[in-house]
């Protein structure tokens, strides 16, 4: 099924750059959250019209800088350079996974990023991607990791990936997730997790397994926000943004990756296992490449991806952020109606602990896959939200 906002015309080449735009807001202490001009359709009490409830976060000419400078200089080999040599670190019960941490390297603050379904920091795209949200915003570290069965990481437990399906919940992975993200952490005053599609459901799991606190989570297009079936993924993600992603791809000035001597890095054994104290029962066993990798995309992330799971697992991670939730939510997606995510954060004033403001926004004019374009990704996770 397609969504009815699935019908507009997007913004393939960035001509408008990338705006946003607040439909709903929810601050600590209030019993009813600000709804921007949507009373009516979302049967909410309140309607609080702001006339400044729009933000450019990136101009055209933004994009267009973000879509070349990246590459010149020494800045993009550095990058490499860093992906080259990912932290391989052993969580609950021996299960590794492999994290590379790209950018300033004397940062104080940190940005996990988790990749959308199949996302491998090796990948040329991939590459582009670190390449560019680095230098959008050089005073921070970013910290890219490979989910269960992609590339050295190992796989969830049988019972973990059985969760998932039945349920919808990505906790379960967060469970394995979260020790990671911990260990990697205690080197940066402040921890930001981010993700889009699938992504974003790893980053709320994990702030939910968290044992410090997250200053901000940012969501893009979340995935598991009303249930569905296989088909009806099949549908949105692979022929209605697989669409949209050609039509991104025609307009975009980005380099290709083999115009800028980007390549599919080597995957080497790990030189060092990190082991975190107390957790890798089997930490100290060989390391063994993870097989049958693809069951954790085409079977546990579909089964479950079509459950409305995503609202579950964000009640249990709002109270361990403590300042922002910001979820973006393309006003042309085909996997997610806006409306669905404005009644999920509504809801959330009933969550016991809540002190971070929360935010719905559509980001005007662009689709799900407008995250695949380097430039909007860097875009995204450097804006401030407020």
């Amino acid at each position: 099924m397609l969504y009815e906002n699935a019908m507009r015309s997007p913004d393939y080449g960035f001509t408008k750059g990338l705006e946003v735009e607040r439909k709903t807001h929810l601050t600590p202490g209030w019993h009813e959250p600000e709804n921007i001009g949507n009373a009516e359709v979302l049967g909410l009490p309140r309607d609080i019209s702001q006339p400044d409830n729009r933000l450019q976060i990136a101009t055209p000419e933004e994009i267009q800088r973000l879509s070349e400078d990246p590459y010149s200089g020494e800045h993009a080999g550095r990058v490499v350079e860093q992906l080259k040599n990912p932290r391989y670190i052993r969580s609950l019960g021996g299960v590794g996974f492999e994290a590379a941490v790209v950018g300033n390297p004397d940062a104080e603050e940190v940005i996990f990023v988790f990749y959308g379904w199949g996302g491998n920091f090796r990948h040329p795209n991939a590459q582009r991607e670190a390449i560019t949200m680095t230098y959008a915003n050089p005073d921070v570290a970013y910290v890219v990791m490979n989910g269960p069965g992609v590339g050295n990481s190992g796989m969830l437990p049988e019972s973990a990936q059985r969760e998932i399906r039945e349920t919808g919940s990505y906790l379960p992975l967060g469970k394995y997730l979260a020790p990671v993200v911990d260990h990697v952490a205690q080197d940066y005053e402040l921890v930001n997790l981010g993700g889009h599609s699938l992504g974003a459901r790893t980053a709320t799991a994990v702030a939910a397994n968290r044992e410090g606190f997250t200053e901000e989570l940012r969501l893009y297009d979340p995935t598991g926000t009303r249930k569905t079936s296989l088909g009806g993924i099949a549908m949105g993600f692979f022929v209605g943004e697989g669409r949209e992603l050609i039509k991104y791809d025609k307009a975009s000035s980005v380099p290709k990756p083999g115009d800028v001597g980007l390549e599919f890095l080597s995957q080497n054994d790990p030189d060092n296992i990190e082991v975190i104290a107390g957790l890798s029962d089997g930490a100290a066993g060989e390391f063994k490449r993870p097989e049958n990798g693809w069951i954790q995309q085409f079977l546990v992330d579909p089964a479950g991806l079509r459950r409305d799971g995503f609202e579950g697992d964000l009640r249990v991670a709002a109270p361990n952020i403590e300042r922002r939730i910001d979820i973006l939510v393309p006003d042309g997606s085909h996997l997610n109606d806006w409306r669905d995510v404005a009644m999920i954060v509504g809801r959330l004033r009933s969550v016991p602990g809540l002190t971070a403001d929360v935010s719905q926004w559509n980001v005007l004019n662009h689709t799900h896959n407008s995250m695949n374009q380097p430039p909007a990704l860097a875009s995204v996770y450097a804006a401030e939200l407020s």
